[in-house]
């Protein structure tokens, strides 16, 4: 009898979409949402027109601070899945009996490189 692993059914993504030089990456949470949403009401405030515009990835990545890295800050530029944002938020949480834990909110704004 083999060892070797087999999978049946259909194939899915595993695991996180990228890495962080200063932390060992344990999850990510990536959105997508429009920034602009107006609409224009009819006369009995039913919506007839509604604009969405200006999309923003918004992302959150959180894991394990290594030993001896710095924490960028607020306002870099991070590079995650090869698409380039800009730091919005850090946490940076420890216990008396376990690692420090980092979490970054970082935002891609659509008109920004």
């Amino acid at each position: 009898m083999s060892d070797t692993a087999t999978t049946y059914g259909v194939s899915h993504q595993y695991g996180l979409l990228g890495t962080a030089s200063f932390l060992t990456l344990q999850s990510d949470d990536i959105s997508f949402k429009k920034a602009l949403d107006v609409e224009v009401t009819d006369e009995y405030g039913k919506v007839i027109t509604n604009r969405l515009d200006d999309t923003r990835a918004e992302v959150s990545l959180s894991g394990v601070l290594k030993t001896g890295a710095t924490t960028p800050v607020v306002g870099d530029h991070f590079t995650y899945n090869s698409i380039q944002y800009i730091i919005k938020e850090i946490t940076d949480n420890g216990t008396n009996n376990g690692y420090r834990k980092v979490g970054l909110k970082l935002v891609k704004y659509q008109e920004i490189a």
